[in-house]
């Protein structure tokens, strides 16, 4: 199926959860970028509506619910055929492990070309990946933001090498409202204290027990931790900083409106998970000039650059390895100041129109039309 000469290209952006995270935020941007190039686009989600569902809503971006009740509930392969069948899309487009097997699946029951997505290195369990390699033949094509996680789809996936399509990352601009130091008085932080950032989703991949750990080092007396965000984790880490007594330096905030304050507010930006694809909120710090502390891993790798001089990386996973490197960024302006000066240069290259001009180019290459003009 493709677009008739008298209609705009008909896409669906399919995503597993509509809650704040960095897939579903990263999705949306895609949708606003998308639609700007004369799209028509709507983005769907397997789980409730959620508070994505309402940026896109006061967008202007149609959005539809598949209402699952968790992984495991088959019912959404139903009602995303309503859906899809209504909506009579061109071509889906899916993002995550259950919603590129929900859109596979259902996209070859209706004949519709899907293109799945994958935003993560890890591979939560091994019936996961047999899935995936299963159900990879009813894919039309594969979007991956880093030749880190092109190599994993290879491999791991068994992808077609000329199926998969890196896409670079994009971040829209993040305007501070407020001044470093009316942020930071908000925030109870005197000007002595060495603010560490962290935001996200919490989750056990994120290991901030490690960073909980870490800060708890005496050699770190005057460090503040800002943890932004929620998730499942939440309750098991407030009983860790109860337990290690850190409450006068460890915060959970919860979510918050207004990171773009806070990215300067802070003196780094502390990332250790286990395994990312590209995150958005350390594209994030590297866009607002925040100096990046991150685990050295493959994601973390790329975007510190050929040259490894755009972020902090910490090659083990140990509190007193994880101590020890916020200690030299805190010591070390100079280092500091280099660090993030040539990561925001890199990170405010990565235009979300450009990013959205080329996931077009992706859909139509796969639909067999000509891409569009610069």
């Amino acid at each position: 199926m493709t677009a008739s000469v008298d209609r705009p290209l008909r896409v669906v952006l399919l995503v597993t959860d509509h809650e704040r995270g960095g897939t579903p935020m990263r999705c949306a941007r895609l949708a606003l970028g998308l639609r700007d190039l004369g799209v028509d686009v709507t983005v769907g989600c397997l789980g409730p509506s959620g508070p994505v569902s309402e940026v896109l809503h006061d967008a202007g971006i149609a959005t539809f619910a598949c209402d699952g009740r968790g992984g495991r509930d088959w019912r959404v392969l139903r009602r995303l055929d309503i859906f899809l069948r209504g909506l009579q899309p061109d071509l889906v487009h899916a993002f995550l492990f259950h919603a590129n097997i929900a859109a596979r699946w259902v996209g070859r029951r209706l004949g519709l070309p899907v293109i799945g997505s994958t935003a993560t290195l890890e591979v939560d369990q091994r019936w996961h990946l047999w899935l995936q390699r299963w159900t990879r033949r009813w894919e039309a094509g594969h979007i991956v933001n880093s030749v880190a996680l092109a190599e994993h789809v290879r491999r791991n996936l068994r992808a077609a090498p000329d199926s998969v399509h890196i896409v670079p990352p994009s971040i829209a601009a993040i305007v501070a409202r407020r001044t470093r130091k009316v942020v930071r008085a908000d925030l109870r932080l005197r000007e002595a204290d060495f603010g560490i950032l962290w935001s996200g989703r919490l989750d056990p991949v994120k290991r901030l027990g490690l960073l909980i750990d870490a800060v708890a080092d005496p050699r770190l007396a005057g460090a503040r931790l800002l943890i932004v965000g929620d998730g499942p984790q939440r309750a098991a880490l407030e009983r860790q900083i109860v337990a290690m007594n850190l409450q006068q330096r460890v915060h959970l905030l919860g979510w918050r409106d207004d990171l773009a304050d806070l990215y300067p507010a802070a003196d780094v930006f502390a990332f250790p998970s286990r395994t990312e694809g590209t995150p958005n909120a350390v594209l994030e710090a590297m866009w607002s000039g925040t100096a990046v502390v991150a685990s050295d891993i493959p994601a973390h790798r790329e975007l510190a650059g050929p040259d490894q001089d755009r972020l902090w990386l910490v090659p083990e996973s140990s509190p007193r390895a994880w101590s020890t490197a916020l200690l030299q960024a805190r010591e070390d302006d100079v280092g500091r100041q280099s660090r993030s000066a040539a990561a925001q240069q890199w990170a405010r290259t990565l235009n979300p129109a450009t990013t959205a001009k080329a996931v077009l180019d992706v859909y139509q290459h796969v639909l067999g039309q000509s891409p569009t003009s610069a």
